[in-house]
């Protein structure tokens, strides 16, 4: 099942791609280049916005911000996702308690942006301090962790300043005995200001 949310995604993320590139080109008159034409800045400031979800049980769905500066073609900036995690029912000695839990993270990251063709492929490495939280009833605890994030995401361009793209990655909890660790996959939308 999570295997189609990851398709769906996919789907939604190229969709505005394959659009655009239907678009009239220059050659017939229009004003607007082609998608083989648009190309992104390698500089400045960039915002993005981030749906996808975390293949691991009490992660799931999430959504998050990206915000960096572009460096030529080094990137540097940071990364604040939540994952609404999920709500089970436990039997206990009294009955039964939903139990819940969910996982947010906050870090850094440093990527080098490659060109291919109109798109742009972002290897990249992220390190932050990540939180979960647990809940049986109304009684709940949480435990933080510092986390390393490899990861990958292809920007195409939209307009010379607007994008959207997928982003891969493997958010990777620093400790021997956390069930957190897992692959993310988020669809993601932004602009270079």
């Amino acid at each position: 099942m999570n295997y189609r949310i990851a398709w769906v995604v996919l789907g939604l993320t190229f969709a505005p791609a394959l659009a655009h590139a239907r678009e009239p080109s220059a050659d017939t008159g229009s004003s607007a280049p082609s998608s083989a034409e648009r190309t992104l800045p390698t500089g400045g400031l960039s915002l993005a916005g981030l749906v996808g979800n975390g293949f691991e049980d009490g992660v799931n769905v999430g959504f998050g911000a990206r915000a960096g500066y572009g460096f030529d073609r080094v990137y540097v900036g940071g990364t604040l996702v939540y994952h609404l995690g999920e709500t089970r029912k436990a039997n206990t000695l009294g009955g039964s308690e939903d139990v819940s839990v969910n996982v947010w993270y906050l870090g850094g990251e440093v990527g080098y942006d490659l060109a291919a063709g109109p798109l742009r492929v972002r290897p990249y490495g992220g390190v932050g301090m990540g939180t979960a939280r647990g809940c049986l009833g109304s009684s709940c605890d949480t435990e933080s962790r510092a986390y390393i994030a490899p990861g990958v995401v292809g920007l195409y361009p939209l307009s010379d300043r607007l994008f959207a793209g997928v982003d891969a990655r493997f958010v990777v909890p620093l400790d021997d005995d956390s069930d957190f660790d897992h692959f993310g996959l988020f669809a993601t939308v932004g602009g270079y200001l």
